[in-house]
This record gives structure tokens, sequence and C-alpha cells, in this order.
């Protein structure tokens, strides 16, 4: 028995040694944990529903709206959520935007939105973030984006917009179609190029442009609009032009949407079997699927 009450005496005083260390431990694991989280409250003052803008000679250039806004004391840095806002690169231009979260600099008036969807007169563009630089006029992601308009819808990865030069860059993998009074035609290219004052976008680089049993590749590819209409495809640089077994070659065509043809300049021949034709110009009516040629010389290859 007296040994039993001893093994009884350790066991007590075991559980008793191992709850006041448990307890130590529980007592002193928050202040490792809540001490950072209290030292980042005491220098962030937290807003609902704030407003942050810019101006311009006195005119208002920029503005930000976030349902929570986290300001830092020590530095000019917000945390935003749940935010929307405008930008006004010229008079009469406005570009909306909203994102999920945000950062900024108020002194530097730069920073990045996540998730971001931005409207621009007929197109909307998205993507997993966007740097911004109301300064200088800035905006750029390296991340994949998707556009979409009326006549015009692409994805490529990585951007870069000057919207005081009213210039946007696509970088790299570009894929989309362009809607015409005739139809529909998907087109790639390794870069895309729009210029807004122009209203006119530049495909770069291995560029293919693909219609109903057409397949139109070369260098460099110009859509001109009209309005909300496409008007006219300007191809330069090594044209070919493949259509139900003939191919046209060109240093230059040119795709006039209204009259349906594509004129083809500057040494234009075409390939079927084995007759070469020369003349100029050639002409490709894209819904009969027929060329026609300007005084035309036949070379039969053996």
């Amino acid at each position: 028995m007296k040994n039993r009450g001893i093994v009884v005496y350790i066991a007590s005083g075991f559980i008793i040694s191992s709850l006041l260390l448990a307890l130590y431990f529980f007592l002193k694991k928050p202040e490792k944990i809540i001490f950072p989280i209290l030292e980042e409250a005491k220098r962030v003052i937290v807003f609902k529903d704030v407003k942050y803008s810019g101006e311009k000679k006195g005119v208002t250039d920029w503005e930000i709206k976030a349902k929570i806004a986290r300001k830092f004391i020590d530095k000019p840095v917000v945390l935003m959520e749940d935010l929307e806002g405008k930008y006004k690169p010229k008079e009469g231009a406005v570009v909306f935007f909203k994102g999920t979260k945000g950062t900024m600099n108020t002194d530097e008036k730069k920073g990045i939105i996540e998730d971001v969807d931005i409207i621009y007169n007929e197109y909307r563009l998205k993507s997993r973030f966007m740097d911004f630089d109301f300064k200088k006029g800035m905006t750029s992601t390296s991340a994949p984006v998707d556009i979409k308009g009326s006549k015009l819808t692409l994805r490529g990865i990585g951007l870069a917009a000057n919207t005081n030069e009213e210039i946007v860059r696509i970088e790299k993998d570009i894929v989309g179609f362009i809607e015409t009074n005739k139809g529909r035609y998907k087109f790639e290219s390794d870069k895309f190029v729009y210029l807004l004052k122009e209203n006119r976008y530049i495909l770069e680089g291995k560029v293919i442009m693909k219609g109903e049993d057409m397949n139109l590749l070369c260098d460099k590819l110009y859509i001109f609009s009209k309005g909300n209409d496409m008007e006219r495809v300007d191809a330069m640089g090594k044209v070919r032009l493949i259509s139900k077994g003939t191919i046209a070659k060109s240093e230059k065509a040119v795709y006039h949407f209204k009259d349906d043809k594509i004129v083809f300049t500057e040494s234009p021949k075409i390939f079927k079997d084995n007759v070469e034709m020369g003349g100029e110009p050639i002409i490709y009516n894209p819904s009969n699927k027929k060329f026609s040629i300007d005084k035309p010389k036949m070379r039969l290859e053996k």
C-alpha cells in the first residue's frame, strides 16, 4: 500500500507539473503571434468608404474609392479592398476600373490593383493584376490579359499602356478575332499595338489571319477602323495568301472589307499546281474564292 501511495503521489505530481508547463506555454504563445499584429495595428488607421484623388492643372484627373482602406501612419502607403475608380488621360476620355485589392503610394501616386477590370470606350480589359503610375500615365502587367470589344477581341501576355502617348502594347502570344460586315476573322501574332489617336491596331511578328478557306500570313498587319466598323487591313512584308490550293505572294496586300476584295501589289504572283502567274494588281475575292489578274504573265514550271 505504501508503494502504491508513492506511485500515486508521483503520478499526481507529474500530471500537475505537465498542466503547469502546458499552461505556461499556452499563455506565452499568444504573445508571439499577437505582438506583431498589435504593432501593425498601431501603425495603421482603418477607414471605410474612403476616396483618394489627384489633380492636374486644377482638374481632378484620377480618383479611387475603397470600401476599406488601411492607411499607414509612418509611410505614405494605403492598402485597399473592394475598390473602384476612374482615370482621365485627356479631356473627353475616361478610363473606369475596379479590383478586389490594391496598394497605393499616395506620395508617388502609383501602386498595384489585383483582379483588375478596366473599361475604356467599348473595350473591357481583365487581368490578375495591374501596376499603375498616375504621374507618368503608365499602366502595365506581366500577367495574361483578356480584351473584349464589339469588333475586336484578343488575349495575350504582358501589357504596357502609355496614356500620355495613347499607345497600348501587348507583349506576346496574341490570339484574337475581328468582326467585319463580311465575316469573322481569327488572327495570331507575336505582338500587338493599339494606337489610340489613329484608331489603328498593329500585329507584328509571324502574323496569321484566318477566314473561311483563307489563310493570310505576313510580317506585319495594320487593322484600320472607322467609327465602330472595320475598314481595311494592310498586310506588309512576305505576304502569303493560301486558298483552295492556290498561293498568292507579294510584299503588300490590302483587304478592303466594304468592297470584299484583297488587292496584292509590289511584285505579286500566284501559284497553282505547276503554273506561276504574275501581273499587277492581283485581286482575290473572299466571297467566291477567285483570283483576277490585270495583264497576266504566265510561266509553266517543268
